[in-house]
């Protein structure tokens, strides 16, 4: 059992290195983290440190949850690519086995029996997590201002990717127009790099609001004070854009 345990462990070391030399890094940022946690686990262990197995079972257990996590991604956001369901799989299944090649006295894992529940668990609130998921998109904004209290946005990613949709408020109005650029020969007030809160629950976006956009000429950040809630019933276009920002990594 020893020996399996610093051969998954090894595993999990060299899959995380190939994930970080490529595309598909763009995953999740954790994987850096997890390999350089077994990375520790396996030098604790060789030099007999006694709370090495206590830094074994972290490492699995974080594997498990955060692959889960991995899947839960690709199960919501970009379901039926098997072949980027396999880099969250790969290391859910060595973390598997790693957890039971632990000979560990800890409550939590000190029978089979506990480590088979484990399992579930750490993969259910890995999938789970994505029941409410916060995360800030970064888009690019104009607002044209006619008469009346609404106002037209235009949300673009690139120039085929975008959305529209009418809002209402003169707090906004008034932070816009003293903020934002304006250029000669074209309408509008442009608000580049907007940071837009984003909520999702099971991949599908249930709530957007506009936090604040930076000034690129005089490179300055500006935080709206009135934060807008963008009414997704009314959006005219394409409101995947602003949908988490690995999926156009991948892409």
């Amino acid at each position: 059992m020893k020996t399996l345990k610093y051969i998954f462990s090894t595993l999990l070391v060299i899959l995380g290195l190939l994930i970080a030399w490529t595309k598909l890094f763009s995953v999740g940022p954790h994987f850096p983290f997890l390999t350089v946690l077994t990375v520790v686990a396996i030098i604790s262990g060789i030099s007999k440190y006694k709370k090495a197995d206590l830094t074994f079972l972290a490492s699995a257990c974080l594997w498990i949850l955060l692959s889960a996590e991995t899947i839960g991604f690709v199960m919501f956001f970009d379901s039926g690519n098997s072949e980027r369901m396999i880099v969250g799989l790969i290391p859910l299944l060595l973390g598997c086995g790693l957890l039971f090649s632990i000979k560990s006295q800890f409550n939590l894992v000190n029978t089979l029996s506990k480590r088979f529940l484990l399992i579930p668990v750490l993969a259910g609130i890995g999938i789970g997590s994505y029941i409410y998921k916060p995360t800030t998109d970064e888009v690019n904004c104009w607002y044209y201002f006619e008469k009346g209290n609404t106002f037209r946005v235009r949300f673009a990613e690139t120039p085929d990717r975008t959305f529209e949709v009418e809002l209402s408020s003169n707090g906004l109005k008034k932070e816009v127009k003293t903020e934002a650029l304006q250029y000669e020969g074209r309408d509008g007030y442009y608000c580049p790099e907007t940071k837009v809160k984003v909520v999702t629950s099971f991949g599908k976006i249930i709530s957007a609001k506009i936090l604040s956009f930076r000034n690129s000429e005089i490179d300055k950040k500006v935080t709206f004070n009135n934060q807008m809630t963008i009414p997704l019933d009314k959006i005219n276009g394409k409101l995947e854009i602003l949908k988490p920002y690995m999926l156009r990594l991948w892409n």
